[in-house]
C-alpha cells in the first residue's frame, strides 16, 4: 500500500481524517497516494469482515482483502460517483471473493470425508431442534463452513450476503450485478443443495 503521514493513533492521515471519499477518491484517481491510503485505513475493517465471511484462514483473509483494495486503486478512474464509494467497493470485494471461492471450491465427496464426530454431533442436535444452543459451538460454525465450501461459488456468495451480511434480495442483486428474480432463485437453490449436503452428513452419522 501507498505510505503516508499517518495519524499517531493509527487512524487515517491526518490532512484526510474529515475528507469524504468522494473527494479521496478524486485525488487518488490523479495519483495522490496519501488519499488513497486514507481510502484503505478508512475501509480495511468493513471489507476484512466481509472477506472473513468467506474465508477461515487469516492469512486468506489478508491475501483477499489486498487484492481488493489493488483492484480497487487500478479501477479509480472508473468510478462515476453515481453510488456511494462503500457500495462500488463492497462489490469489487464480493467480486474477489467470487473470484478465489472459483478457485478453490471443493468436491461435496471432499467436505464430507473430513467431517468430524463432533459436527456430526452438533448437526444430529441441530435436527432435532437444538440448533440455537448448538449453533453457538465451533463443531457449528466449521461444520457451516464445510458445507458451504461445497456450493458453487455464485451459490455461496448469495447466501452469506443475505444470511450473514443482512442484505436484501434486491442488495444482493445490485451488489452481484444480478436480478432480484435470479438472487431469490439461487438462494433458494442453494439452500436445497446444503439440506442434500446436511443430510448426507446426517447418513454418515448412522441416525
Amino acid at each position: 500500500m501507498p505510505e503516508s503521514d499517518a495519524s499517531p493513533a493509527g487512524g487515517l492521515p491526518a490532512q484526510a481524517e474529515d475528507a469524504s471519499d468522494a473527494a479521496l477518491v478524486a485525488r487518488a484517481a490523479v495519483g495522490d497516494d496519501a488519499a488513497f491510503e486514507a481510502l484503505v485505513v478508512r475501509w480495511q475493517g468493513r471489507v476484512a469482515g466481509l472477506v472473513r465471511h468467506f474465508f477461515r484462514q487469516p492469512q486468506d483473509v489478508e491475501e483477499v482483502a489486498q487484492e481488493v483494495f489493488i483492484k480497487v486503486h487500478r479501477a479509480l478512474g472508473g468510478y462515476r460517483g453515481e453510488a456511494p464509494f462503500e457500495h462500488w467497493l463492497l462489490r469489487v470485494a464480493t467480486n474477489a471473493c467470487r473470484d478465489r471461492l472459483r478457485e478453490r471450491r471443493r468436491r461435496p465427496e471432499e467436505v464430507l470425508s473430513q467431517v468430524t464426530e463432533d459436527a456430526q454431533r452438533w448437526l444430529d442436535a441441530a435436527l432435532e431442534g437444538a440448533a440455537l444452543e448448538a449453533a453457538r459451538t465451533e463443531s457449528a460454525r466449521v461444520l457451516a463452513a464445510d458445507l458451504l465450501d461445497a456450493l458453487p461459488a455464485k451459490d455461496r456468495i448469495v447466501l452469506v450476503l443475505m444470511d450473514l451480511e443482512g442484505l436484501s434480495s434486491a442488495e444482493v442483486a445490485a451488489r452481484t450485478g444480478s436480478t432480484r428474480g435470479a438472487v431469490k432463485v439461487r438462494a433458494l437453490r442453494a439452500r436445497r443443495a446444503l439440506r442434500r449436503l446436511a443430510a448426507r452428513v446426517e447418513g454418515r452419522s448412522g441416525r
